[in-house]
């Protein structure tokens, strides 16, 4: 064996060499050596589908060449745990690995996003220590707890090889909003549901977002039975691989739903996405073994063998009851909506246009519009919308504090989409104390009494005939607020709705 073989096959000689004489630089190299080997950061077998090392130890052929890689080539052979581009961020190095061997790891540095400081010595690898590590603070997280929201739990376990024994039923759920800043659907329909129901301590939820999603390795989820129930809401990104791994393991499935959303029409501004996954949807609504959706009508579009109805209801958690209706200063109506109910809003211009010809008032707007409808600010007052304005919980306690309307107007066209919608705008103006004239379609004349408890409208005379009754007697807006919150709280409790999802989870 040559000289050159030779110090190839010694690592001091190698660094000695290299570094030049270079003391500081010799002890770091030796250091990070060592480490690097002992905690199997690097996979050998990757890094030489990389690199041809011509008989280089491949420790020492990364040290001296491979830390030039991108950080991608670097990631694609360095241990799963390690996360190189969340680690330089974090602490601004231009290369992490050699960073964390030699200063990161003893100040404490943790090596991705979900670490919980699992990594105890650089001589063992560090894959070994996570799973051993989040292996057992899982099994105890789990044990101990009735509703899971932490990704550093949900992930690790959805991945596990086995499941974690408990007497509870296990559930997971799982919506396509961010689990941290919930819109209003999987606020209302599951998180204030569920969070309330895992009290009894019957039942661990374990709630996974998109925010969960987009960190998972899909295809190495649900190995095992790790859940007794499976609950999705309206569409995920891997219906298609969840639905199999739960009959697989004989898992139960539900699918929840607020809308008929194989009923988008072409002109929603969802119809692409959902008619690209429409295939994937029919196949787990199909496979589900419990459908529940919020209205009779939308109930109609499933099997009824399997469809149970859980209105929706009073969120008390979310914003109080306002004590009153405004009774001072310069008249209001207004429309708050998200911006798919662009073309609804435009079915009450006219209106506007017409009573502004007659009374002094400002017609506020709060969403509503996109930008494509290039409309016009005449006949309308834009309000700003709040930040995080999807936020259901900031949302609607903003709403709260900042309208002050004497009427709401709530126009919804007669579409087969639309008639499968809920009275929720109902619920929220009787608790904002707001009067409200809706749209008489089957949505809202199945539950406003027209005249008590607000008003009912489909042509142009009714919706300006009812809207002037409401803005020229304030004694009448406050008997349409009573009645309408007496109903509310006497039909629309979240306890009712608690009760439906214990007995289906039960039994």
């Amino acid at each position: 064996m040559n000289f050159s073989n030779l110090v190839k096959k010694n690592p001091n000689a190698y660094i000695t060499l290299k570094s030049r004489g270079n003391l500081s630089k010799i002890s770091d190299y030796k250091k990070a050596y060592k480490c690097i080997k002992d905690s199997h950061i690097i996979d050998e077998a990757k890094y030489c589908e990389v690199h041809d090392v011509n008989n280089l130890d491949y420790v020492l052929h990364y040290l001296y060449y491979g830390i030039n890689d991108s950080l991608d080539v670097q990631q694609s052979y360095t241990t799963d745990v390690f996360n190189l581009n969340f680690y330089k961020s974090e602490y601004n190095c231009d290369n992490p690995i050699l960073d964390y061997v030699l200063k990161g790891f003893f100040k404490g540095h943790v090596i991705n996003n979900l670490d919980n400081s699992y990594i105890n010595t650089l001589e063992t690898p560090l894959f070994s220590q996570y799973f051993s590590s989040e292996k057992s603070k899982v099994e105890d997280i789990v044990r101990d707890s009735y509703y899971i929201t932490d990704k550093k739990t949900l992930i690790p376990y959805i991945q596990r090889e086995s499941p974690i024994e408990t007497d509870r039923i296990r559930v997971g759920v799982f919506t396509n909003d961010p689990f941290e800043n919930l819109a209003p659907c999987p606020y209302i329909r599951l998180h204030a549901l569920f969070s309330r129901l895992s009290e009894s301590q019957k039942y661990t939820f374990f709630m996974y977002g998109m925010d969960s999603f987009q960190m998972m390795d899909i295809n190495n989820i649900l190995r095992t039975k790790l859940f007794d129930v499976v609950i999705v809401q309206r569409i995920l990104p891997f219906l298609d691989i969840l639905r199999v791994k739960c009959m697989e393991h004989g898992i139960k499935i539900i699918y929840e739903t607020d809308d008929d959303l194989l009923g988008v029409e072409k002109n929603s501004p969802s119809y692409e996405y959902v008619n690209r996954v429409r295939d994937s949807i029919s196949k787990f609504i199909d496979s589900a073994d419990i459908i529940t959706v919020s209205t009779q009508a939308l109930a109609s579009k499933f099997d009824k063998n399997k469809t149970i109805i859980i209105s929706n209801y009073y969120v008390d958690s979310v914003f109080d009851i306002n004590e009153d209706i405004k009774s001072e200063g310069k008249l209001k109506l207004g429309y708050y909506g998200t911006l798919t109910h662009s073309k609804d809003l435009f079915l009450i211009k006219n209106i506007i246009l017409k009573l502004k010809e007659k009374y002094d008032f400002d017609f506020e707007v709060i969403g509503g519009f996109n930008e494509s409808d290039n409309v016009n600010e005449e006949w309308f007052k834009a309000i700003e919308l709040p930040a995080d304005n999807m936020n259901f919980e900031k949302f609607m306690k903003w709403l709260s504090s900042n309208v002050n309307w004497d009427v709401c107007l709530v126009p919804l066209k007669d579409t087969p989409f639309n008639q499968c919608k809920s009275e929720l705008k109902f619920i929220e103006l009787a608790i904002l104390g707001i009067p409200g004239v809706y749209s008489d379609m089957c949505v809202y004349n199945g539950v406003v009494e027209d005249g008590v408890d607000g008003f009912l409208a489909k042509t142009d005379d009714e919706w300006i005939g009812n809207i002037e009754k409401l803005i020229s007697n304030e004694d009448l807006r406050r008997s349409i607020r009573i009645n309408a919150l007496d109903k509310v709280l006497r039909n629309y409790s979240i306890e009712n709705r608690i009760e439906i999802w214990d007995d289906i989870l039960s039994n």
